[in-house]
């Protein structure tokens, strides 16, 4: 159920929304009432309401929008003054409601999916033997639909020398937000190319490149190298930090990656 928060100095306004009687067929609950702007700004300042619709003099009116301007989210409703326009305005407000409603949820879905796309991929840079099948499970069920398994990739192994003492000595924010301010660096780039990085503490990380469109081995790597540049720049214009890279490997496919990594821990 939805609830609402009435405003109004008019008492008819006020009988009316308090004696209406539809108002949980509509998908509302029996909406709070204030009678002038302060009493209003007291409620919603305490309780949470999904939408508000207030009807006052002018001086009262603009007390009130000078509080809501503070709070966009709050959706606003058309004051009625008889029934049938009331069940219009009901109506109305749980269709935008709903509308709303279902936009959050397919935007947490989104980046729940989005970060679980990041973990596989951080699995298999941390030597995840995955084979073939596996990974196109994975990439199925997580619905990356963007990138294909077969298509070449790039890994680069790299070091931050003075990591450590960055985040004990002159990071003041934290680790998780030094690394989310390092993620933002690394996997941002070109649009052709998705990069994912893992961090395995302050000075050892991992990233890998996935191009979103054919490309040779070469062309991958290339990439790889270009990307690298511009976060070494990125990093010592905004953290005076260096970069020190220890390898990078282009593999003919994902699936060659995910291969190696069971040779590996095979032998």
């Amino acid at each position: 159920m939805y609830k609402l928060l009435l405003v109004s100095d008019k008492e008819e306004i006020r009988s009316l929304y308090q004696h209406y009687s539809e108002w949980e067929n509509l998908g509302f609950e029996k909406p709070t009432v204030a009678a002038n702007a302060q009493e209003g700004i007291e409620k919603l300042s305490k309780n949470r309401f999904d939408a508000i619709s207030w009807l006052l003099s002018v001086s009262e009116g603009k007390r009130l929008f000078a509080y809501l301007s503070r709070r966009p989210e709050m959706l606003g409703m058309e004051t009625a003054r008889d029934e049938a326009r009331l069940r219009r305005e009901i109506s109305n407000a749980r269709r935008l409601l709903s509308a709303r409603d279902a936009v959050r949820r397919n935007k947490q879905v989104d980046d729940l999916t989005r970060a679980m796309q990041g973990e596989f991929l951080c699995d298999l840079l941390r030597g995840a033997p995955y084979d073939q099948t596996k990974i196109d499970e994975r990439m199925r069920s997580l619905r990356m639909t963007n990138l294909d398994a077969s298509r070449p990739v790039a890994m680069s192994s790299f070091r931050l020398p003075q990591g450590d003492y960055f985040l004990s000595e002159v990071w003041r924010y934290g680790r998780e937000r030094l690394e989310n301010a390092l993620k933002n660096i690394f996997e941002n780039g070109d649009s052709r190319v998705s990069f994912v990085l893992l961090i395995i503490n302050p000075h050892h990380m991992r990233l890998i490149a996935l191009p979103q469109e054919e490309m040779t081995k070469q062309e991958v790597y290339e990439q790889m190298m270009i990307h690298l540049e511009h976060c070494q720049h990125s990093l010592d214009e905004y953290f005076e930090l260096a970069l020190t890279i220890k390898r990078v490997v282009s593999y003919d496919s994902l699936y060659a990656l995910g291969k190696e990594n069971a040779l590996r821990l095979a032998h």
